[in-house]
């Protein structure tokens, strides 16, 4: 089964439900499905070229649902681009992966024009808005559809760049099966079907979002978008589209819970909030609970290389009292197809309730990094990948994240995770948002160093935070600097803490 698959079986099962209601537009599968077989049909070579990268630059908008789909129509490998990087990054990244074709929407066209003018050879296509489509602008007027044609299921379908938290991004070859797969495993550990209205809030470019789009596919759901998040929009969009699940990184939801007071009755209607993509601090989460108590919550554990999701913790273990409580903090069990372990630095498995390193196996896993395979070689070892991420599995299998392999840190000798010290300084009510790095000390080998952003108008000592967090953690673990953040802490394109950026930032404050 391909990738492309998922629409035709959606236009075959449910030809005229709505795939997608946009600004007041709105499509149905059978619609889409031709849209699609008519932009791949647009390729002037044919299906010789399979494995041709083509890269979207789009915000989240139906053309991208549509470019999702005619890529590998078309048999050529999607690379989405995000399109919160700079010029130069999405320059490095077209270089790094070949890519000859750029596809656009219409908001990113400048950009487009941009990296045309610095990269020889490399053409452009604009996707018409969706207001345009099946008027007289419409390039897709009066095209042939190409048929389908299946692909092969360990052929490459993606190539998803990370984040890049820690350097330069790293490009992750998914093939269908991998993609497919986590499409059927969202359905299945999201409850989507063919009441769901799902709100693409986080970014589509980022795997998060493009597996639980495919998933949305597979249930025939109908889609919505939202190009540029907002609270204020995405309250909107329940009231009047009927959105009832969406991807919320914790920046949204504590955007979302703050512009809710005003709106009590919004945020009930939600049927689903589905987090992950980013640690969320255990006092937001029971906001969260407490103040959306008939909306089923779903944590969601994965990376780019495996391609989605590999843990879930469901709805029914976020509560704060009775048989299923004490779970809140886990990142769940491992979903069906994969396995997890927790293994130590020689790959050994480790006893239940030890801290070492996460590892996955099963066939979502990525191909490899895309001509990387030194890369591919340290992260994926006898069929386990590397994950990067501390973790401990208890008795029943459920995983707690502890931190990234490289934020920990080691003081004096004394392993400190960084995760458990920025909880403790988010215990403070003063603090709106804090990370932790270390930075080099000639005493300690590494020293505790935390960035801490205050919530509006409040005020709070470097040593009141300290103490703090010597009333809460172990004193070797506490921060010996805090420096106080008057703006945002630099986030990733998928709302992830550049700790790089922090640690630079320090550098620069040294010299």
């Amino acid at each position: 089964m391909s990738l492309h698959q998922l629409l035709a079986n959606a236009a075959q099962i449910a030809p005229g439900a709505p795939a997608f209601h946009y600004q007041g537009r709105s499509a149905d599968w059978r619609s889409l499905r031709g849209r699609v077989a008519r932009r791949a049909g647009l390729f002037e070579t044919p299906a010789a070229a399979a494995g041709e990268r083509v890269a979207v630059l789009m915000a989240n908008v139906p053309e991208h649902l549509e470019a999702l789909f005619a890529v590998p129509w078309a048999g050529r490998v999607l690379v989405p681009l995000n399109t919160r990087l700079s010029r130069s990054e999405q320059r490095d990244i077209l270089v790094h992966c070949g890519c000859r074709l750029l596809w656009h929407d219409e908001r990113n066209n400048g950009r487009a024009q941009e990296l045309a003018s610095e990269l020889d050879g490399l053409a452009l296509r604009r996707f018409e808005p969706v207001d345009e489509w099946d008027g007289e602008a419409d390039t897709l007027r009066g095209r042939s559809e190409l048929p389908f044609v299946p692909a092969r299921p360990r052929a490459a379908a993606a190539i998803v760049y990370t984040g890049g938290t820690t350097g330069a991004p790293k490009g992750v070859e998914l093939s269908h099966e991998a993609l497919l797969l986590q499409a059927l495993a969202a359905k299945d550990n999201f409850g989507l079907n063919d009441t769901t209205v799902f709100m693409h809030t986080a970014p589509m470019f980022h795997v998060a979002d493009l597996t639980a789009g495919l998933g949305v596919t597979a249930a025939t759901a109908r889609h919505g978008f939202l190009p540029e998040f907002s609270p204020s929009a995405l309250l909107d969009a329940i009231d009047k589209e009927g959105v009832n699940v969406a991807i919320l990184v914790p920046t949204m939801i504590a955007a979302t819970l703050d512009a809710a007071r005003d709106r009590p009755g919004s945020l009930q209607r939600l049927r689903t909030i589905l987090y992950g993509a980013a640690p969320i601090q255990e006092p937001l989460l029971r906001r969260l609970i407490r103040e959306a108590p008939g909306v089923g919550l779903i944590q969601v554990y994965g990376q780019t290389e495996v391609g989605g999701a590999c843990s879930v913790l469901p709805a029914r273990y976020h509560v704060l009292d009775g048989p299923f409580a004490g779970r809140i903090g886990s990142a769940g069990q491992v979903i069906a197809a994969f396995s997890l372990r927790i293994a130590d630095e020689f790959g050994s498995e480790l006893p239940r309730g030890t801290i070492g390193e996460l590892r996955v196996s099963g066939p979502g896993l990525m191909s490899s990094y895309w001509n990387d395979s030194r890369l591919t070689a340290e992260t994926l070892r006898d069929g386990w990948l590397r994950t990067g991420d501390l973790g401990v599995m208890d008795d029943d299998g459920f995983v707690t994240i502890v931190g990234r392999s490289k934020d920990m840190i080691i003081s004096g000798g004394e392993n400190v995770f960084a995760g458990e010290v920025e909880s403790a300084l988010m215990g403070h009510d003063a603090v709106q948002a804090a990370a932790v790095i270390g930075v080099p000390d000639d005493k300690w080998g590494e020293a505790v160093h935390a960035v801490v952003v205050l919530k509006p108008a409040r005020q709070v000592s470097e040593a009141e935070l300290i103490a703090h967090c010597r009333e809460r953690i172990a004193h070797y673990k506490c921060p010996r600097s805090v420096a106080l953040r008057s703006g945002a802490l630099p986030m990733s394109g998928v709302g992830k803490v550049r700790k790089v950026d922090l640690l630079r930032e320090w550098q620069d404050a040294r010299r």
